[in-house]
């Protein structure tokens, strides 16, 4: 079923003020092996992206990866 123009606008000022977009460039190497993690592990590769960063912004708060800075 077709959506309507209306939807489209709804959908899209929703998207406009809830999501934001954050744009990487992995090496072709990096990018296939994030995408395949994120697909065994059953998430969407943005949840997996989002959990990742997640996951590492509490381990910096922490300390707990201050010696692998570079």
């Amino acid at each position: 079923m077709a959506v309507s123009k209306a939807q489209q606008r709804a959908t899209k000022k929703y998207e406009a003020k809830t999501y934001n977009e954050i744009t990487i460039k992995p090496k072709i190497e990096e990018a296939a092996r994030i995408r395949a993690h994120a697909s065994v592990r059953g998430e969407s590769l943005t949840r997996f992206l989002v959990r990742a960063a997640e996951a590492q912004i509490i381990l910096d708060e922490i300390g707990a990866n201050d010696s692998l800075v570079q």
